[in-house]
C-alpha cells in the first residue's frame, strides 16, 4: 500500500506543477475529440446530470456544460481544479468543479445520469484493486440505466512496444518470483518522464496498460454489462477500422485508445 500511495502522490505532484498546469490551461481550449462528442450526444440524454472524472483544467467539462448537461468535474490534483475554476471564471462559466478521488466518490448512490472518464485517466489509478474500486464507484453513484464512458490505451505486444513487453516478462516472471523488488505492480504498469513547453517533468508519469480482456473482466466484475468496446477510429463509421480517416486528425493523434461504452443495469 505504501508503493501505490508513493505513486499516486507522484502522480499528482506532476499534475501540479508548473509546466503541467501551463500546458493543460491550454488544453481546456480545445475541446472535445470528435469522437468523443459522437458518443457523448449518443449516449448521454440531453440536460442530464453528468460526472466528469478526472476532469483536469475542464477541456471536456466545458462543451459538457456550454452543451446544456448538468456535469460536476472532480479531479483528485487540487491545483488541477484550481486552474479549472480560473478557466471557467475567465469564460463566466459557473461550473461545478470539486477535488475528488474515484475511489472514493463523495456522492449518494443512484446520483448521476451518466460519468466520462476521459482521456485514459482510469488507467493512471495505480494498482488494479484501486482501479476496480473506481468501477465500482462509479457504477454506485449512476442510476440505474446510467452510461459510464472512459478510455484506456490498446496493449500491443508487437511493433516498437515489443521491447517494452519483453522487459515486463524478464521483471514479472523472472527477477519477482526470485525476490528481486520492481517498482512495477502490475504486468502492464509503464513508467515514462513527460515533456511540456520543452521542460521535462520531474516526477516519472504512471500508467497502467491493459488487455481489453482485463478491462472487460473489471467492468463485469463491478455489474456494468459492457455495450461497446471499439478503437477510436471506429467510433463514427459503425466500427470500421479501415475508415477511422473519416475522424479528425487530433483524433487520429491520440494512439488508439479504446473507448469503453457500460451501462448499469436497472433499465
Amino acid at each position: 500500500m505504501k508503493n501505490i500511495n508513493q505513486i499516486q502522490n507522484n502522480i499528482i505532484d506532476e499534475f501540479s506543477s508548473k509546466a503541467t498546469q501551463s500546458e493543460y490551461t491550454k488544453k481546456a481550449e480545445t475541446g472535445l475529440w470528435e469522437s468523443e462528442e459522437i458518443l457523448i450526444k449518443k449516449y448521454f440524454k440531453p440536460k442530464s446530470s453528468i460526472l466528469d472524472i478526472g476532469c483536469g483544467s475542464g477541456r471536456t467539462t466545458i462543451p459538457l456544460f456550454k452543451t446544456g448537461y448538468n456535469v460536476i468535474g472532480v479531479d483528485i490534483t487540487p491545483q488541477m481544479i484550481a486552474t479549472a475554476k480560473k478557466v471557467a471564471e475567465s469564460k463566466n462559466l459557473n461550473i461545478d468543479y470539486r477535488i475528488g478521488d474515484a475511489t472514493s466518490l463523495k456522492f449518494q448512490d443512484n446520483y448521476f445520469d451518466g460519468a466520462i472518464f476521459s482521456n485514459n485517466g482510469w488507467t493512471q489509478i495505480p494498482s488494479k484493486q484501486k482501479r476496480q474500486k473506481a468501477i465500482d464507484e462509479i457504477y454506485r453513484v449512476l442510476k440505474p440505466g446510467g452510461i459510464y464512458i472512459f478510455t484506456a490505451h490498446k496493449r500491443c505486444y508487437f511493433g516498437f512496444r515489443f521491447l517494452f513487453w519483453l522487459k515486463q516478462w524478464f521483471k514479472f516472471y523472472i527477477l519477482k518470483p526470485i525476490g528481486i523488488k520492481i517498482k512495477e505492480i502490475d504486468f502492464g504498469d509503464r513508467y515514462f518522464t513527460r515533456e511540456m513547453n520543452g521542460q521535462k517533468i520531474k516526477q516519472k508519469q504512471y500508467i497502467h496498460i491493459p488487455s481489453i480482456e482485463e478491462v472487460r473482466a473489471q467492468i463485469n466484475k463491478s455489474g456494468f454489462k459492457l455495450v461497446k468496446a471499439m478503437a477510436i477510429g471506429d467510433v463514427s463509421k459503425d466500427d470500421a477500422i479501415s475508415k477511422r480517416a473519416s475522424l479528425s486528425k487530433r483524433d487520429r493523434s491520440q494512439k488508439s485508445p479504446i473507448f469503453y461504452v457500460c451501462k448499469k443495469a436497472g433499465v
